[in-house]
């Protein structure tokens, strides 16, 4: 699996699986030394498995290793076959599953579509630069861009890798140098094709009839692929079907719609006077933040994912389940000291759809409902807003609070979407500003792409 932050939550998620003994979860942030120690303990099977992303690279060696699975597609057929090659080299059977969904693809579109910066990106971040009298910072950009701090720095290190290069960087500043600077956008589309070519590839191997060998080998340019008459296609059957039962699918169903996720409060206001209504700067005062929230799911995963998607997208209103799947989830949180009543973000487009939820929710845990959050102007979406600083300015002077109806006891603060936590940051703190104690946020689904 790629280094996306969503799977890294797939390691722990799958880590933490009640069944999950002796494994253990393996990561880029994870300290070196910790990494090691991990490498260490599979390679003298003090551990059965370690749940990794592609951060457990090519240079580690095992060749008793007795199975590879892969939680996730891979991106291409080379990548698949040196990582399932590492199963069975010193022993005489060994499996490489293969696992799949559609999130499959929405991952490996992200990565193709996000490999190189668009022409406008590079373009924007050129002409701010050639705007500026002395530079400007990664910080003075977001300012005046509405791209993510990763966009950014993609352009930025593009841009310096160029001959003559576009820019100069002295200390935190980048620079617009004089050179006429052109994108060559008919490598970067034939890279792109290679990529989509290389994520064809491999949906046609998972749907293959013939030999699963014999179909790498040919894709790996093979002179004599042979049939090797031992995987699932050769042997005409499912060689795993013998190892599991229903009650076992029943408990992982289960797992997977009992993991909820944490929301962790912002400790610091967006730097840049991005809060000139509000009045917000600096670190955050202890008595003006949220607490922990939590989150229901992942957006559009194989637990509740989906029924939050199509609840927002489709239907227009959220399935009772999802009602019953939130009060289990605040049974099992039980937040201190616990909420005695309920408010909800609101909106101007879908104006039922949070509050409708938010009742119902209130209903079952026998507290009241109160619409005290007001959008009193329209702004963009969020999910337009794409870097911190975007984010935040894009809500300076959006909700008010009805103070009259303030109860001072803590109280839970649902959203249907969490992104970038701006949202529940500063409702959190005008409703305490009006009187509330404790505000802990509560969404059914974070983003599952950052």
């Amino acid at each position: 699996m790629a280094e996306l932050p969503e799977l890294r939550r797939r390691c722990d998620r799958l880590l933490s699986y009640p069944r999950s003994h002796s494994v253990k979860c393996y990561h880029s942030k994870l300290d070196n030394n910790v990494r090691e120690n991990l490498e260490n303990q599979l390679l003298n099977n003090e551990i059965k498995a370690l749940v990794a992303t592609t951060a457990l690279g090519m240079g580690f060696d095992k060749p008793d290793l007795a199975f590879v699975i892969h939680y996730q597609r891979p991106s291409s057929v080379v990548h698949y076959y040196q990582q399932v090659g590492r199963a069975g080299r010193a022993v005489s059977q060994a499996y490489g599953i293969l696992l799949g969904g559609e999130e499959d693809d929405e991952i490996a579109n992200f990565f193709i579509k996000n490999a190189f910066p668009p022409l406008a990106h590079t373009q924007l971040v050129l002409d701010r630069l050639n705007q500026a009298t002395n530079g400007l910072s990664i910080s003075e950009l977001e300012g005046r861009i509405n791209l993510s701090r990763g966009k950014i720095n993609k352009v930025l290190k593009l841009l310096t890798l160029e001959s003559p290069s576009p820019i100069s960087k002295q200390g935190s500043k980048c620079y617009a140098t004089p050179v006429n600077y052109q994108v060559d956008t008919q490598k970067i589309k034939c890279l792109t094709e290679i990529r989509y070519q290389e994520q064809q590839q491999m949906q046609d191997y998972m749907n293959t009839q013939q030999c699963l060998m014999f179909f790498l080998a040919s894709a790996l340019d093979d002179n004599n692929p042979s049939l090797c008459g031992k995987c699932s296609v050769c042997l005409g059957k499912d060689l795993l079907s013998r190892n599991y039962s229903q009650s076992l699918i029943n408990q992982a169903i289960t797992y997977v719609r009992r993991t909820d996720y944490k929301i962790e409060p912002r400790k610091r206001w967006a730097s840049g006077g991005a809060f000139p209504k509000y009045g917000f700067s600096g670190n955050i005062k202890s008595h003006l933040q949220g607490e922990e929230g939590r989150a229901l799911c992942l957006w559009g995963d194989a637990g509740w994912g989906s029924l939050v998607r199509d609840g927002k997208y489709k239907i227009g209103h959220f399935d009772d389940r999802l009602v019953s799947a939130t009060v289990e989830m605040i049974k099992r949180w039980q937040p201190q000291p616990q909420p005695r009543w309920i408010t909800c973000v609101s909106s101007l487009k879908r104006k039922e759809l949070v509050p409708h939820f938010a009742q119902k929710v209130a209903d079952r845990l026998r507290i009241p409902f109160l619409p005290v959050v007001f959008k009193i102007r329209q702004n963009p979406g969020q999910k337009d807003m794409n870097n911190s600083y975007q984010q935040a300015q894009n809500l300076d002077g959006v909700f008010a609070i009805a103070q009259d109806k303030i109860r001072s006891d803590a109280v839970f603060l649902i959203d249907d979407f969490v992104d970038s936590r701006w949202t529940f940051t500063v409702i959190s703190a005008l409703l305490r500003q009006a009187g509330c104690d404790q505000v802990f946020p509560l969404a059914l689904a974070l983003n599952s792409l950052t």
